[in-house]
Parts: structure tokens; C-alpha cells; sequence
């Protein structure tokens, strides 16, 4: 008897769906994929438990013909591609035919639809269980597509081992649809947990619009819009401002042609378009859309369509940076030292001050059951709200603001020193200046921040990150000279690498070249080096070496530039002053004078802010000098 039998489709479904199905997440991807390929404006998600108990999608796409459906059920059936060529322009999200089979052979499958296109009176109902269709005839006609997926590996309890809380499974399957409302900011969504509406967008092809819905309308307004293209890429989308960042890159939303995918590189090369705007550590919020020509991108690489290969990848590295870099050129951001301290310590609380009451919390802890939509008025360029909709799956139970309660400050005993720290640390309320201020030097307080006066209020200057700022540009533009002049070495230098990396380095050592750094093989696994670029000091040549080549091997850019960019950042710390140090009026104005002129006065090299400021309003508020009517809008106190 033959020991190779060919698997029956039943059991190929199942072994597809572990790939394709891993959470209720998986399966709402799918189906939302396959009702936008539909050409559906309006898509509505109703979810039960998380998606363990049911999961129903309803569109009002082409819908499906009815001698179509079941074949829908056939492993690798699809209307998205015919042939070999059309594999390498995929313009549609799913094409593999891998999805609803897999969904079918471990739930209970019932799809109603009708094609829109044709002039057939009726839909077609269709029934699956385990993959096994047990019911396929006429039903009334309707618009669009419903499917619902029902008890979820019902047949397969060992998948349901790895399936987490149903807080965090709703949590993934809000994530999959902030993703395609940003990627296909021209659908209204509609989320439905349990009975209750907990999201829904406008539609309206906004995509700050839509950025705003997902993670609300003060990020929304601090989103700086980019554009950029060349011959083979397109890109547009919006960033965050560089005080408005988060502590990983969940936040960052890379788009290619429609399609939501993960690219470690373009997250990387994102990240490096803020230079030394970001804060180490700290990554932006960003939505990036790239369109590409289909042929330069491959979508076939996973079942999840997430991980895409991309030719011409270091091309569209750069393209990204450049659009960054251009977009946050002409933002001129000093921090508003008056709103981070409310975000962050509560130190000081701005007159008259308001109490806030909790609206309600869903089951689900603290997932508003309410929220407002979200409107873009791009001739008074702000947002305003028009009714109940939309909800921000990243944010805590919305609040209620109530006028006329005044509260006292819950730390009204912080010492000015820890208040100020608090000020320097991370920021996000920003206000813009259209030239960096004339500074007045007024006093030094503890040895570390600068007090100083301009005609629109009062500004701290933190004296480390303001010389830290000054010392790195001077050393980034005299150590970042470019210069490919040599020097002789006395004594060769002797390189020695593992095999494996001999051979790489040996086939790519043309970019160490053009780096100024050039290596002859000396033996079976060394190099040597007999000349190093003059601008390399002698007492690292043999480090800065070794750090190029590591550079090399891990895939990154070989750039002299980039060395000695971080070269700069180490020296301009190492020989700043520090905190606690105190300095004479003299010293600070001519330290003033120095950041002023600056290219990037607003941060330190590692993107920590070096100036705040509190603005005369803000001043006259604190001391009541201006208070808010009861009808709004503020009235002079004297």
C-alpha cells in the first residue's frame, strides 16, 4: 500500500486554516478584505464574545452570483486572479482563495448575497458546517453580502488553547479595523460588540478624518501631512509632530496599494526622517500610504498578506525620509509649558479650572460606550463633531467636562525643580512660533534651567540640552565633513572576521570603499588595512572599522555620515554642562545667543526639548487676571 495519499480537501482546509485563521481577528480580516474588494462603501462588523461565538460581516458590495458560491468554498477558488501574470499585479487584497474555505472548515458557515450587477430576482442562501455545505438555495434578493461565522473552531478545541482573553482578542480585532479604516479612509465602518455600537467612520475619504476617528482629533490636529514621489513610488500620508510620539511602533501604519503590512525597514526609515527631532526611545504616530506599480511588489510571500517583498527597497527608504524631513522643516515647535504640566503632573492647573466626571464603561473596562463622529472642516481647518458614532479603541473612557467646579491641584507641594523636570521631559501640547524668540537672560534657577523673558511671555531654557544642541551641530558639521583624503598607517591594521562574514564583506566591500575605508585581503579570513581616512583619529581607527563593517554586515547603510552624525551626538554630551553646574549672566546670554542660531533650537541631539515657555495668556490666567465668563470667552480682571 502506497504510503503517499493525497489529503482530502477537508483536511487541506484545516491545515490552510492554521495558517490563515490563527484568532477571530484572522477571520474578520478576511472577510473585510474580500467586502472591500466587493467595492463596498459601507461595511458593518457584529461580533459576539470576541468573535468566539459569532462573527457577522454585512456589506453592500457586487455580492456573489449564484452559481458562484459554493464554488467560493473550493480551496484556491477566486475571482481576483487568472493567470500567471496577473500573480504579479495583484491589485486586489485577497487573491489566494484560501480564505473562505479555511474560515468554513473550522466554524459553522452561513453566507446570504445576491449579485448586484445582474438582473436575478433572487440571492442564495448557503450553509457550512466543519467545511461541508448542508444548505445552498434561493433566497430573497439583497444588496450586498452577509456572512456569518458562527462557534469558531468548534472542531478544532485544541486551537482554542491559544486564544487569549476576550478583552485582548477584541483589542486585536479593533486593531485589524483602525488599520483598514486608515488604509480605506472611503469606507464607513460600523463595529457592533455584544449589542452595542462601540465604532464607526464617516466614510467620507478623509484620511486625516479617519486619523482622527482611530486616535483622536487632538492627535488628529497634530498630524503633519507629507508627499512625495519619483518615478516608482508615490507617497503620501500624515506624522506626528516630533513631541507627540509613543513607546513602540504600534503606532505606525505602513499602507502599500490599499493593503496594511508590517516592513521593519520603512518603520526604520520613518523613524530616521526625525533625525534628531525624536526622542530616543520614542516612536511617532504615522500613517503612510505608498502606492507602488504591482510589479515591484510581492504580496505572495505569506498567507497573511502582511509580509510584502518590495524591490527597489533602499529607493523608498529614502523617498520616506526625505518627505519627513522635508514636512517637519518648517515646523517651528516650542512646547507649552502650561499644558504639560496639567498632562503630567498635575502641578499647576490653569484658572478656572474644570472637574471632570467619567461617562460610563462598557463590560469591557474601559472602552467608552458612546463617542461622537468626527467632522474635517478644511476651510476653518479644525474638526467638529456631528453626532454619536466614532470611538478611540486606544484611549480610556472619554470624559465629560463641567463648568464651575474648582478644584485644588492634587500636588500643589511639588518643588519647582521637579515641576521643571517634568516640563523637559517627554511633550506633546505644542504651540508653533513663526522665528525662535529674542531671549531676555533673567536668573539661573538650581544651577540648571535659564529664566528668561521675550515680549510674549516667559521661557525655560534647560542649560544642558541648550548646549548639548549648539556643541552637536558645530561637531556634526566639523566632524561631518565628508573627505575621502587618506593617510598611511605606520603600521597596517589587521581586520579579522568570522568566515561567514569574510565572505560577505569580501563581496560588498565596494561600500566600505565609498565609505573611504578600503581593505585587501590578507589570508583566509582577514583583512588588512594600510590606510584610513583622515578624518578617523588615531585612537579609533581599528574601532570605527569594525563598527562600518558591523554596519555592513547587519543590512544597514554604510554611511560615513551617519558614523560620524553619532560620533557628534557622544561628544556634544560628553563636554556639555551639565545640571546643577551654575553659570554667570554673561556665560548664559552668550549660550542664548548660540541656540538662536541654530539650525534646530528646539531639542537636543537625543530630541529632548531644550526651551518651554508660558505664554502671557497663560500667566494671566494662572493669577486670575483673566477668568472665563459663564456664557464663554474670557473677561479682564485687574
Amino acid at each position: 500500500m502506497s504510503k503517499i495519499i493525497e489529503l482530502s480537501d477537508n483536511l487541506a482546509n484545516k491545515i490552510a486554516a492554521g495558517e490563515v485563521i490563527e484568532r477571530p481577528a484572522s477571520v474578520v480580516k478576511e472577510l473585510l478584505e474580500n467586502a472591500i474588494d466587493a467595492k463596498a462603501s459601507q461595511i458593518t462588523v457584529k461580533i459576539e464574545e470576541a468573535g468566539l461565538k459569532t462573527i457577522e460581516i454585512i456589506d453592500n458590495g457586487e455580492g456573489i452570483a449564484p452559481e458562484d458560491v459554493a464554488l467560493a468554498l473550493k480551496r484556491h477558488a477566486t475571482s481576483k486572479i487568472k493567470d500567471v501574470d496577473e500573480l504579479f499585479r495583484i491589485r486586489t487584497l485577497g487573491f489566494r482563495g484560501e480564505a473562505l474555505p479555511s474560515i468554513a472548515s473550522v466554524s459553522e458557515l452561513t453566507i446570504n448575497t445576491a449579485r448586484s450587477q445582474t438582473a436575478d430576482v433572487s440571492g442564495t442562501h448557503l450553509v457550512a458546517k466543519g467545511g461541508d455545505i448542508t444548505q445552498n438555495e434561493p433566497a430573497p434578493k439583497r444588496v450586498g453580502t452577509q456572512v456569518k461565522v458562527e462557534n469558531l473552531f468548534y472542531n478544532t478545541p485544541a486551537r482554542l488553547k491559544y486564544i487569549k482573553s476576550l478583552q485582548a482578542e477584541l483589542a486585536h480585532i479593533t486593531d485589524i479595523i483602525n488599520r483598514l479604516s486608515l488604509a480605506h479612509p472611503e469606507v464607513a465602518f460600523t463595529l457592533v460588540n455584544d449589542g452595542r455600537d462601540m465604532m464607526k467612520t464617516a466614510g467620507t475619504g478623509d484620511l486625516q478624518q479617519a486619523i482622527a476617528g482611530v486616535y483622536g482629533i487632538s492627535t488628529a490636529k497634530k498630524m503633519v501631512e507629507i508627499s512625495s514621489a519619483d518615478l516608482d513610488f508615490d507617497v503620501t500620508g500624515y506624522v506626528s509632530l516630533p513631541e507627540l510620539t509613543r513607546a513602540n511602533r504600534n503606532y505606525i501604519t505602513v499602507l502599500l496599494n490599499g493593503r496594511y503590512i508590517k516592513n521593519f525597514l520603512i518603520n526604520r526609515a520613518i523613524v530616521d526622517g526625525y533625525g534628531s527631532k525624536l526622542m530616543v526611545g520614542r516612536f511617532p504616530i504615522a500613517v503612510i500610504d505608498i502606492k507602488i506599480d504591482p510589479f515591484l511588489a510581492d504580496v505572495n510571500v505569506h498567507p497573511t498578506k502582511q509580509e510584502v517583498r518590495i524591490s527597489k527597497e533602499g529607493e523608498l527608504m529614502n523617498l520616506i525620509k526625505t518627505a519627513i524631513r522635508a514636512a517637519l522643516s518648517d515646523e517651528v515647535l516650542i512646547p507649552d509649558a502650561l499644558e504639560n504640566l496639567v498632562k503630567h503632573s498635575g502641578a499647576v492647573t490653569p484658572q478656572p479650572t474644570k472637574k471632570t466626571v467619567s461617562e460610563p464603561k462598557s463590560e469591557q473596562g474601559n472602552l467608552p460606550l458612546q463617542s461622537k463622529q468626527l467632522y474635517y472642516d478644511k476651510a476653518k481647518q479644525d474638526f467638529y463633531v456631528k453626532e454619536q458614532a466614532t470611538f478611540d479603541t486606544s484611549q480610556p473612557a472619554s470624559e465629560v467636562v463641567v463648568e464651575g467646579f474648582d478644584e485644588k491641584s492634587d500636588d500643589e507641594n511639588s518643588t519647582a525643580s521637579s515641576v521643571l523636570t517634568t516640563l523637559f521631559a517627554e511633550t506633546e501640547p505644542v504651540k508653533k512660533a513663526a522665528t525662535f524668540p529674542e531671549l531676555e537672560f533673567l536668573a539661573q534657577m538650581h544651577g540648571t534651567y535659564l529664566l528668561c523673558q521675550a515680549p510674549d511671555g516667559l521661557y525655560i531654557v534647560d542649560q544642558h540640552a541648550a548646549q548639548e544642541r549648539v556643541k552637536y551641530e558645530y561637531y556634526r558639521d566639523k566632524v561631518g565633513q565628508v573627505s575621502y583624503a587618506q593617510q598611511q598607517l605606520l603600521a597596517p591594521i589587521i581586520i579579522s572576521l568570522p568566515q561567514n562574514d569574510f565572505l560577505t564583506v569580501n563581496e560588498k566591500k565596494e561600500q566600505l570603499e565609498e565609505a573611504g575605508v578600503f581593505l585587501d585581503v590578507y589570508g583566509e579570513h582577514q583583512f588588512v588595512l594600510r590606510e584610513h581616512p583622515i578624518w578617523m583619529r588615531d585612537n579609533e581607527i581599528e574601532s570605527a572599522t569594525y563598527e562600518l563593517i558591523d554596519l555592513l554586515l547587519s543590512g544597514n547603510e554604510v554611511s560615513v555620515k551617519k558614523y560620524r552624525e553619532d560620533l557628534a551626538i557622544m561628544i556634544a554630551c560628553k563636554s556639555s554642562i551639565k545640571a546643577n553646574m551654575s553659570i554667570d549672566a554673561a556665560s548664559a546670554r552668550d549660550l542664548l545667543a548660540q541656540l538662536a542660531t541654530c539650525e534646530n533650537p528646539y531639542n537636543c541631539p537625543h530630541g529632548r526639548p531644550a526651551i518651554v515657555s508660558f505664554s502671557n495668556t497663560d500667566m494671566e490666567k494662572m493669577f486670575r487676571r483673566i477668568q472665563q465668563g459663564h456664557k464663554g470667552g474670557w473677561n479682564t480682571q485687574f
